[in-house]
């Protein structure tokens, strides 16, 4: 027994200990491959060709990973978007017209109001984008094994696993995508509501194909309590606009969308921003409760707004 006082680190000490000193030696910037990749993968994928698919049938699961995994076979900074090809055309599905909502800056938002595929189609909500959404990869540098210590992203190399495969994924679904296109940009974002430099503006923008959109309407929300960074015809916002424009494409642009603020004013109800101003009328607590739950409800049951 050791001696009172002179007792070693705990095992939860050591594994921290063990943790940061992996970290400390990371070869690169982003985190290491995730844990149980194929599961996850093959479950999500079979969940969604099962239970949320939108055409009839099944996707072969097991041909999508086969395919998937070449580049994980791959040094990590020589993955190119074309390394997905054939994966994307095993998992690729038609998207309902006026369903696509793109994004920048507000991934968990949009998946939220997306609701799992019931309000709308986002990229991460078609099956080639759900299998890989919020899950890094790569190979060791040197070896043949995953890298589960670290990955690169755009800071260390250009064509890294994952960048790679956004980029494709994000030129499939511009491609697939047709009617009325929504755009939630966020207002508060201190570099911009649209980087002119990112996946919307170079992967996504320049793959629409004109024939098939009707119009696109641009949604720029702000943070509850803001800032308010940009707004619609600011800036960025601006720069946007008069790129569409010059497109030939159709748009409008409204600032904080009221069915995403009222999902958005859910963890902040009590909030001077949740506030409804309706007509210069002031209403006390019951009268605004009457206009904002019906609204709350129609978000949560997943009805379209």
């Amino acid at each position: 027994m050791a001696a009172e006082g002179c007792t070693g680190p705990s095992w939860l000490q050591q594994l921290g200990l063990l943790l940061l000193l992996a970290r400390c030696g990371a070869r690169w910037s982003g985190p290491g491959t995730s844990l149980h990749l194929e599961t996850i993968f093959l479950g999500r994928c079979a969940e969604y060709s099962t239970l949320l698919s939108l055409q009839p049938g099944t996707k072969n699961c097991t041909a999508i990973w086969e395919a998937f995994k070449v580049v994980l076979g791959k040094d990590p900074c020589s993955v190119f978007p074309s390394d997905y090809d054939l994966f994307i055309n095993l998992s690729r599905h038609s998207i309902p017209r006026d369903k696509s909502l793109f994004w920048e800056n507000n991934h968990l938002l949009v998946t939220s109001y997306a609701d799992n595929t019931r309000r709308f189609l986002p990229l991460s909500d078609v099956l080639y984008g759900r299998v890989g959404d919020f899950l890094t990869w790569c190979r060791q540098e040197n070896a043949s094994g995953l890298d589960y210590q670290s990955c690169p992203t755009s800071e260390d190399c250009e064509n890294n696993a994952v960048d790679s495969y956004w980029k494709r994924a994000s030129m499939q679904y511009s491609r697939d995508s047709s009617g009325l296109i929504y755009v939630m940009l966020n207002g508060s974002e201190p570099t911009g509501a649209y980087p002119v430099k990112g996946f919307f503006a170079d992967f996504e923008i320049p793959y629409f194909q004109k024939d098939k959109i009707t119009r696109i309407e641009i949604w720029v929300m702000h943070e509850i309590g803001g800032p308010n960074i940009e707004s619609c015809g600011e800036g960025s916002v601006k720069i946007l606009e008069d790129r569409l424009e010059a497109m030939g494409f159709q748009y409008s642009c409204i600032n904080n969308y009221l069915p995403v603020k009222l999902l958005k004013c859910v963890d902040y109800s009590m909030h001077p921003d949740c506030a409804l101003n309706v007509a210069a009328t002031s209403l006390d607590m019951d009268q605004s409760a009457s206009l904002i739950i019906p609204l709350l409800v129609a978000l949560a049951s997943g009805s379209q707004m």
